[in-house]
C-alpha cells in the first residue's frame, strides 16, 4: 500500500504549474523581468556605495580604489559588473554562513571549559 503525502496548498500549486511547463523552462517575460531587476538593483547598489564612500580618502585608499573601479565598470560594462557583484554577493553569503556555523561550536566549547 502506498502512502499519500499531504502537500501544502502552495506545494500543490507548484506541482500543478510544473505539470504545464517542461522543467527548467522559463517564460521570456519572467526572464526579461529578472534581468532588468538585477541590472537596476546592481546599478542602485553601486551608485549608493560610491556616494557613501570616504570623502577625504587619499589616492591609494583601498576602499576608494574599489569604489572607483566599480564606478568605471558600471560605465564600461554593466553586464560584467552585474555578474561580478553577483559572484561577490555569493562569496559574502558563503563567508557569513561559514561564520554562523563556527559560532555555536565556539560557544559550546567555552561553556564546557567553564564547568
Amino acid at each position: 500500500m502506498s502512502e499519500r503525502v499531504l502537500l501544502s496548498p502552495l506545494a500543490q500549486l507548484n506541482q500543478h504549474i510544473a505539470g504545464f511547463s517542461p522543467p527548467g523552462a522559463e517564460l521570456r517575460s519572467v526572464q526579461a523581468f529578472r534581468e532588468s531587476w538585477a541590472r537596476i538593483s546592481t546599478e542602485n547598489e553601486v551608485t549608493h556605495a560610491v556616494q557613501r564612500g570616504p570623502e577625504n580618502a587619499g589616492p591609494l585608499n583601498s576602499h576608494m580604489l574599489v569604489l572607483r573601479t566599480l564606478g568605471m565598470l558600471q560605465t564600461l560594462s554593466p553586464d560584467y559588473l552585474r555578474r561580478f557583484v553577483a559572484h561577490a554577493d555569493a562569496l559574502l553569503w558563503i563567508d557569513q554562513a561559514g561564520n554562523r556555523l563556527k559560532q555555536p561550536a565556539t560557544k559550546a566549547k567555552a561553556t564546557r571549559q567553564k564547568r
